[in-house]
């Protein structure tokens, strides 16, 4: 039986969702149009910034604390990403909570910047496009920068249909570093093609 050590009121939020833009470096098989393309242009980073101007003084009469979480298509292909977030956190001390959701694709020095300024980074598993030696070894470097409570990392590892017999070797590496991850169901109802048309680099083996 697990015993109660204390219970924290759950804090309010004035939450936001924000997708910057369709854009992605990606082209998974059951990502529909909608949430991915490569010819989408990002916004200049003035715009972002007006954006969230605009946001933040129609919200800030709440007198809540704001909780961001950034989407795409694959945030880190946008070049104004990192320059935005860097902006809020030295202007807004009223933003709490930033999370971001990504590919894992970018650098890790990309990846240590950005947990300088955020409060969580969830990296997903794509096997059609990932390389898993550097995949694992960008986990290994960013997770022990996002330590919980006041950060946190974690893995969502897609449920391919193709890529099921690795999935355990996927769990075991991570449940070996004391990483956090789940299994991810996939709505294939967006899907663009019945199979994927491209493979990662399959060498989780040789970590």
């Amino acid at each position: 039986m697990t015993k109660i050590v204390s219970v924290h009121p759950r804090p309010e939020y004035f939450s936001i969702t924000w997708m910057l833009n369709s854009r992605c470096n990606y082209d998974c098989m059951y990502c529909g149009p909608e949430w991915h393309d490569t010819t989408s242009r990002g916004h200049d980073l003035d715009t972002l910034k007006q954006t969230w101007m605009n946001i933040h003084d129609q919200a800030k009469h709440k007198k809540l604390p704001f909780k961001i979480s950034f989407t795409g298509g694959e945030v880190t292909a946008d070049k104004n990403f990192l320059p935005l977030l860097q902006w809020l956190r030295e202007n807004y001390p009223d933003i709490s909570m930033i999370l971001v959701s990504t590919n894992g694709s970018a650098s890790a020095r990309y990846y240590e910047s950005l947990a300088k300024v955020v409060e969580s980074i969830t990296f997903s598993i794509h096997s059609e496009h990932v390389n898993e030696r550097e995949f694992f070894n960008k986990i290994q470097i960013l997770d022990p920068l996002m330590v919980r409570p006041k950060k946190s990392f974690h893995v969502n590892i897609m449920d391919e249909f193709w890529n099921r017999d690795r999935i355990p070797l996927y769990q075991n590496k991570l449940e070996e570093l004391g990483v956090s991850y789940s299994v991810n169901a996939i709505d294939h109802r967006y899907q663009t093609r019945e199979f994927p048309i491209m493979k990662g680099v399959l060498n989780l083996d040789k970590i």
